[in-house]
């Protein structure tokens, strides 16, 4: 990859009804943590242009500035097609690239597993073909000289068929990942053990409460989307055991591409249990607004909106309480579940882990009676589950603790054997399997 520590670039977005607005602030953030140094930004407002998205006078005006500021590269707010990009490249005589380009060089600084690693090079490459396609076409129309290669094609024909051969082998790579998640999670199952997921926009402090949950120290960092694989682990919290996975935060326009290709990563929001979502209250009112507003509308997108969620307000230590309060009233009238801490001061964590006991699966201690004979079988087929024998006569008595997950697998099997539940009562705690 090229070293881009530096380089200039002027940003450029335009308006229209379908993005009446662009957060300036959040796009400069995203330049600089790719490592550029943002010295110009241009805004229009106006319908697309076909050839070049904005305005053939705003491109004369870019060229200008390009001159004026010594900038290295345009990077576009705006999603740019094929054609577009080559028009832009051609007329103003440097590298363009779009948002959705710009967030997959943050993602690959940040990649680290496997998985991200192979997800962030399929979004890419899914993203390229269009472009080698429109290369393919220009140079057919004789546009662009030199790259043939002669009788038979084309090199970009060449290559044309070697990414799609290489988003093949990608995807196939892929889904043995999502087949062995699938593996973990059919175990999960068995044990019965609840899952919570952390979500939210990026940088509102999930990796911070992780961490604080967890008693783990995962690398906290300010940029944007620093965690891009899943981590999870076993939390105990007054008996009560869950797992706690943390996963990529969320951004406003995130490309469907991106959410497509992180799937095997988001797929673990559509098994929780429990949903946080994390926001930074410190943040001005409009924002907070604004990043709840596209948390949702993605969560919306996965298909995860009817499980129960969690407002987690975090930062509470930069504000005041009235400051808080504000927030609260102004902001999240609409969320049945929330609370406010500092992960970093771990001010009312275990008032958060109060309230997420209370919305996840209880444990049932179901007394079973069965045939004696039986009682070998029983204890064979559910031996990772808690249980003793209260009495053993012509029948077996038996108290067993069955996750909510488990329960109609359990008395389905139970009755199979001849043998029936004779009472049931609801536990707040999960125990260790014997």
């Amino acid at each position: 990859m090229k070293d881009r520590e530096g380089e200039r670039v002027i940003l450029v977005g335009r308006i229209d009804s379908q993005l009446p607005r662009i957060n300036i602030g959040e796009f400069k953030a995203l330049a600089e943590a790719a490592g550029y140094k943002v010295v110009g930004i241009l805004i229009q407002k106006r319908y697309p242009d076909s050839r070049f998205n904005i305005g053939s006078g705003k491109v004369k005006e870019l060229k200008e500035l390009i001159s004026k500021l010594n900038a290295e590269k345009v990077i576009f707010y705006n999603q740019l097609s094929p054609n577009q990009v080559f028009n832009l490249q051609e007329e103003l005589g440097v590298d363009v690239i779009d948002r959705f380009q710009l967030i997959l060089e943050i993602f690959a600084r940040h990649a680290g597993s496997k998985e991200a690693k192979l997800q962030i090079e399929l979004a890419k490459l899914k993203y390229e073909l269009p472009r080698i396609r429109e290369l393919v076409r220009r140079a057919r129309m004789k546009e662009l000289p030199g790259i043939s290669r002669g009788p038979g094609g084309y090199q970009v024909d060449v290559y044309y068929r070697a990414v799609r051969r290489r988003i093949a082998h990608i995807m196939r790579e892929l889904e043995k990942i999502r087949k062995q998640k699938q593996i973990q999670r059919k175990a999960r199952f068995t044990l019965g053990i609840p899952l919570v997921v952390l979500t939210g926009y990026t940088n509102a402090g999930k990796t911070t409460l992780f961490n604080r949950l967890a008693r783990e120290s995962k690398i906290v960092s300010s940029a944007p989307f620093s965690t891009l694989s899943t981590t999870t682990r076993l939390i105990n919290f007054k008996g009560y055991k869950f797992l706690l996975s943390d996963t990529i935060g969320f951004i406003e326009d995130l490309p469907p591409l991106l959410i497509e290709a992180f799937y095997t990563t988001l797929e673990e929001l559509i098994y929780a249990d429990l949903i946080l979502l994390v926001v930074d209250i410190s943040e001005e009112i409009d924002e907070i607004k604004r990043k709840i507003d596209a948390s949702m509308k993605i969560l919306s997108e996965i298909g995860v909106l009817g499980k129960p969620i969690i407002l987690v307000l975090n930062k509470i230590d930069k504000i005041s309480n009235g400051e808080l309060i504000e927030r609260v009233e102004k902001v999240l009238p609409n969320f049945k579940y929330r609370v406010a801490i500092s992960a970093t001061k771990g001010y009312n964590i275990d008032r958060l882990c109060e309230i997420m006991v209370k919305l996840l699966p209880k444990v049932r201690i179901f007394k079973v009676a069965l045939p004696v004979e039986k009682l070998p079988i029983v204890f064979s087929k559910f031996n990772k589950l808690r249980m003793r024998v209260i009495d053993i006569r012509d029948r077996a008595l038996i108290e067993l603790e069955v996750p909510h997950a488990l329960m109609d697998h359990v008395q389905n099997y139970i009755s199979g054997l001849g043998g029936h539940i004779l009472a049931h009562a609801t536990s707040g705690s999960v125990t260790d399997g014997t």
